[in-house]
Order: C-alpha cells, then sequence, then structure tokens
C-alpha cells in the first residue's frame, strides 16, 4: 500500500544528516559529515543515483543509492548500493517507490538488468525484492582486506 503522502525526489546536499541517521538505524552507523562528503562525490558523477523519500512533513524517511556498472565480462547493469526505509515507514510504500525510481532511472539509461545484494540474515528485504520479480541468482561471500590503518570496518549499507 503507498502512502500518498510520500513523494521520492533526488537527494541534495542538504539531505546528509538524515541519510546518516537512515544508515546508522540500519546498523551502518555514519557522521553526517562523511554522508556530507560521500554524497557530494556521488552527486557529481554520472553513473550513480541517490534519491530519497519524503513524507509529507517534509521528513526523509528512506533513500535508495544505485549505480551502473560497467564490468569486462557482463554487459552493463545497475547495482542497488542501498535501499534504506525508517522503521516507523515501512510497509507504507517508500521503499516501493524509491525501487521504482530506480528502474525508470536504469530504463532511461538503456540498462537491462538491475541488482541488489541482500545480507542473508535480511529475511524481510529477502521478501521484498522476491515480490517485485527479483530472482536468486547466486550466493557468495564477501572479503575484505584493510589497506588504510583506521578504514572503518564493513560496506555500508549495500546489500540492505
Amino acid at each position: 500500500m503507498n502512502d500518498p503522502q510520500v513523494t521520492v525526489r533526488a537527494a541534495r546536499a542538504g539531505d546528509a544528516p538524515a541519510l546518516a541517521a537512515l544508515s546508522t538505524e540500519l546498523g551502518y552507523p555514519v557522521e553526517a559529515a562523511q554522508i556530507a562528503t560521500r554524497l557530494s562525490g556521488l552527486l557529481a558523477g554520472a553513473d550513480d543515483v541517490v534519491l530519497v523519500a519524503v513524507a509529507a512533513e517534509r521528513e526523509i524517511v528512506g533513500f535508495v543509492h544505485a549505480a551502473e556498472k560497467r564490468l569486462l565480462v557482463s554487459e552493463p547493469f545497475v547495482e542497488l548500493e542501498g535501499l534504506i526505509v525508517a522503521a516507523g515507514a515501512r510497509r507504507r510504500g517508500a521503499a516501493g517507490l524509491l525501487l521504482e525510481a530506480v528502474e525508470r532511472w536504469t530504463r532511461a539509461r538503456g540498462v537491462g538488468e538491475l541488482r541488489v545484494r541482500a545480507r542473508l540474515e535480511r529475511d524481510a528485504a529477502d521478501l521484498f525484492y522476491r515480490r517485485r520479480g527479483f530472482e536468486l541468482e547466486k550466493q557468495q561471500r564477501v572479503f575484505t582486506r584493510r589497506l588504510m590503518p583506521g578504514q572503518t570496518p564493513g560496506a555500508g549499507p549495500a546489500g540492505v
């Protein structure tokens, strides 16, 4: 069920505090200043899109980040790098609206495939994506090697 009060728009620099709060709520703590720096770089590029879901009271209740990927071994595809909706706003259609907007962005780029990685323990995410026509293609492990001291562990909200 879509809440007619929720709209989607492009993210702006001033959204950083709300995006940081959402990321932290999902278990990926980050400071607003870090989000601001990252967002600035993403908005300056051509291969990423960051959109926010805004409730009637102008509160940001969710966001999605997607990026076009070009690999040597496959056709281009768009991957959801993160899709987060505040706990109190779930099941009101914000995630679906964000996903639909990314699908439009993907098609407009002439890309025919949208992918997402979901953590195994996120059963609700699994169900959400399957209900929207995503099919499980494979399961894999993610390995990380930290190359700089003090680097924050984890890959961020990718894989909701």
